[in-house]
């Protein structure tokens, strides 16, 4: 897999072509509440079903293509920490409760880390080959002028704002997040149970976007694209519903997983975390959530390192975007860590930044 970046020639530089083609599976989760805004939001998941690898070597006129799958190699990896810390209950942020940690809350901690390390496209640790995997999430205000969207009932009306941003992060994930060189094959979205009185409108999400031409807006890049067989799957994430060989296993698996990334992104962007410096042991006193969220604040703040960011093994593996309406249009900001919290010697919580915090 490891395969030579350039080989010299006669004092010239040969450079080796380098392509990946991605097939994945988008599994998709949403929030009705993010803590300390009247926003909701989106996260979406690309998971390679399967990653083909092409280098063709000028040398030579050699070509080496190699094939694995990233999602079969995650989902092993996260049976494993099922297997290994006895948990067989789902895998959601909103499970991890209580002040002391116990073996049960190393599955989670296990999972999250084997995700950042999926999101890695070079430098991975835990798996034999790069997963490149990719996640993107969009928070926006909760209110919009619901006009627009026809004269439908109220709860029409707001399905159908979700299933326009959704659409929005659908595209402009894939647009950042993969290039000519890596190019995306999106052949399904797998979505968590019923986002609310019917299923997502495969037309509104994912067809509209072959006629964004049509409405005055970008078309997709060509290195998109979306087959038309790709659909949207409606799959409740309880793992125990299915049998465990079961297509519908694997994907209610990592349903899960995208949970946990959601859960952690909005702990960690929204909420503020303490800093976590070692692994607690069994029937310590600690934050678990903060515990869980420490491994994806340290991947989101990798951002601050500027033009450094361009050599992390991370770098375009995730997109955070706040967007806000106005009279004069739709303005979209990146979505950043926030500032570290301290605690002191009486338990009391602040801001490592607070103007009352004097160093």
């Amino acid at each position: 897999m490891l395969l030579t970046p350039s080989l010299a020639c006669r004092g010239v530089i040969m450079v080796n072509k380098h392509f990946t083609l991605n097939q994945v599976v988008v599994y998709h989760d949403e929030t009705k509440n993010v803590p300390g805004r009247n926003f909701k939001g989106h996260v979406l998941f690309f998971v390679p079903v399967k990653l083909t690898v092409i280098e063709q070597t000028p040398l030579d006129g050699t070509t080496t293509v190699v094939e694995y799958s990233p999602q079969q190699l995650l989902f092993e990896a996260v049976e494993e920490a099922r297997r290994k810390y006895q948990c067989d209950g789902k895998l959601h942020f909103s499970q991890l409760s209580g002040k002391t940690w116990k073996k049960y809350d190393l599955a989670y901690y296990e999972t999250i880390v084997a995700a950042v390390d999926a999101l890695r496209h070079k430098f991975q640790s835990r798996f034999p080959y790069p997963l490149q995997c990719k996640v993107a999430a969009i928070f926006y205000p909760k209110g919009a002028d619901w006009n627009i969207y026809g004269e439908y009932p109220r709860k029409e009306q707001k399905l159908r704002h979700d299933e326009t941003l959704l659409r929005m992060l659908l595209k402009g994930a894939a647009h950042y997040l993969y290039d000519d060189h890596n190019r995306v094959e999106i052949t399904a979205i797998v979505a968590d149970g019923e986002s609310a009185h019917r299923h997502f409108d495969e037309n509104r999400v994912i067809w509209q976007l072959f006629h964004e031409d049509a409405y005055g807006r970008t078309p997709l890049r060509d290195y998109v694209r979306i087959p038309p067989t790709a659909s949207i799957i409606h799959l409740p994430s309880d793992h125990k519903l299915y049998e465990r060989d079961s297509e519908e296993y694997k994907h209610a698996t990592l349903l899960q997983v995208t949970d946990l990334l959601l859960g952690t992104i909005m702990r960690s962007c929204f909420v503020g975390l303490t800093r976590v410096t070692a692994l607690p042991r069994i029937n310590d006193k600690c934050n678990k959530r903060d515990v869980v969220s420490w491994p994806v604040r340290e991947m989101l703040a990798k951002t601050e390192r500027g033009g450094g960011f361009k050599n992390s093994g991370h770098y375009r593996s995730f997109a955070l975007t706040e967007v806000k309406f106005s009279k004069n249009g739709v303005t979209f900001r990146g979505v950043t860590p926030k500032e570290l919290v301290i605690q002191d010697e009486e338990g009391f919580q602040m801001s490592l930044f607070s103007e009352d915090y004097e160093a």
